[in-house]
């Protein structure tokens, strides 16, 4: 498989916008989800792919890494899909929900417990992969290098050219003749944890496309819906970004059910794109754009806006114009400076994917907000400032929305790793 990227507008300048101007934010995320999904000229076990499709998944790059001897950068080639793995968050948080006295109420012993069915396959693009190849970056003795004893100390930073993406897939039976997927509503409106099972709201994909182009959905509720609001609630399968799953993924996504759970997946299924998260080092802290899919794209529930549909492209087309669109390329409004800056006297810029994120309570956002002590849920997030707390330890933890100054003194004795949870998910342990 080709791996490239050409996004489909210009770049904005390398410096966030100030004061923030979310029209040029907006359209610039629509210029790097247009090049993503844009169609790679290639076939896979007959799907046609998608540019971000043909990126080498991070379990991929840490097998290269970990074989030895560095790769001929310029022979690399993707030979299959990424395998599917339940997000690390969840396992992460359902970590901090073990050690907490404030329990939640998912199945803490459940391997897929914050949401129903969902899988993810975070991947690189070739400047992030040459970078990860040439560092050796995933390899414990290589981060342990970068520390400075009484001090912060940081790895590399990813070259400009960088994106960074964390796909997220509903897996349905292709023998169904519908499937049916949970669909987001819109925040609380008290905030509270707000996992996908907790949304009640449905949709489902017909694996014939016998529906109408265009049909506007009304999501079904409850557990037994009648057939007419099924019916209203059924979209074509073509209004997702899917693929088939072959039988090596199917044995793979059922080695990491729980033995309640068993093994569900078969060769043959369907993985419908439900989300994704997309970095691009193109600033310090880098961009943060995330997407999910929308019954209504016209009318996106909140993180999305109604002026980020005005900026969607009308060249993006189909199924991808089926997502909508929440960016976090600042922490706090105003911008803050790297360092030095305050959470004093400034705004909440909340971003977050509902399919991640939401279900996210206070034993799970275990690191403090500076900026608004009482946010302590996934919808009171931002990527950002989570994402500035990854390190080679992991253990400072998720925040809700707040400034974060690159030298803050909770980097103290630690290696920051440029933003890049991956990475630390990721350490291969070559140290003896």
């Amino acid at each position: 498989m080709r791996q490239s990227f050409s996004v489909y507008n210009a770049r904005i300048t390398t410096k966030t916008p100030a004061p923030h101007d979310s029209g040029k934010v907006y359209e610039h995320a629509w210029g790097i989800w247009a090049g993503l999904t844009a169609g790679a000229s290639q076939v896979y076990q007959g799907d046609s792919l998608l540019v971000y499709q043909t990126w080498l998944g991070i379990g991929e790059i840490q097998s290269l890494i970990g074989s030895g001897p560095q790769a001929d950068l310029s022979a690399l080639k993707k030979r299959g899909r990424s395998a599917l793995a339940v997000p690390n968050q969840f396992k992460d948080a359902i970590s901090f929900r073990k050690k907490s006295l404030l329990k939640g109420s998912i199945d803490t012993n459940a391997g897929n417990a914050f949401g129903t069915n969902l899988w993810v396959a975070v991947s690189y693009d070739p400047a992030s992969v040459e970078y990860a190849i040439s560092n050796s970056i995933f390899k414990q003795s290589v981060l342990d290098k970068y520390a400075v004893p009484g001090g912060i100390g940081n790895i590399p930073a990813f070259p400009q050219q960088s994106i960074n993406i964390k796909p997220v897939y509903f897996v349905g039976h292709r023998k169904d003749s519908l499937i049916r997927i949970d669909a987001w509503p819109g925040p609380p409106d008290t905030p509270k944890a707000y996992a996908p099972q907790s949304w009640n709201r449905y949709v489902y994909a017909d694996v014939s496309n016998s529906q109408p182009t265009g049909k506007i959905l009304a999501p079904a509720r409850g557990p037994n819906p009648s057939p007419a609001e099924i019916q209203a609630a059924t979209c074509n399968l073509n209004d997702f970004i899917y693929y088939h799953i072959d039988a090596a993924m199917a044995r793979y996504l059922n080695e990491q059910q729980s033995p309640v759970q068993g093994d569900t997946a078969r060769a043959g299924d369907l993985a419908l794109l439900v989300a994704m998260h997309v970095t691009t080092k193109e600033i310090n802290n880098w961009t943060w754009q995330t997407y999910y899919w929308a019954p209504d794209p016209e009318n996106p529930r909140s993180p999305s806006s109604k002026l980020a549909v005005r900026l969607r492209p009308s060249q993006l087309r189909g199924a991808a114009a089926h997502y909508a669109l929440a960016t976090a390329y600042v922490e706090v409004l105003p911008n803050q400076p790297l360092n030095g800056g305050t959470n004093q006297g400034v705004s909440a810029m909340i971003g977050y994917n509902p399919y991640l994120e939401a279900g996210f309570g206070p034993a799970d956002l275990n690191f403090p907000s500076a900026l608004n002590p009482s946010y302590s849920y996934g919808i009171q997030t931002n990527c950002m400032s989570c994402h500035a707390l990854a390190t080679i330890d992991g253990n400072l933890g998720y925040s809700a929305d707040q400034y974060i100054s690159d030298n803050d003194t909770i980097y103290k004795n630690r290696v920051r790793l440029d933003f890049a949870w991956s990475i630390q998910q990721a350490i291969i342990k070559d140290k003896k």
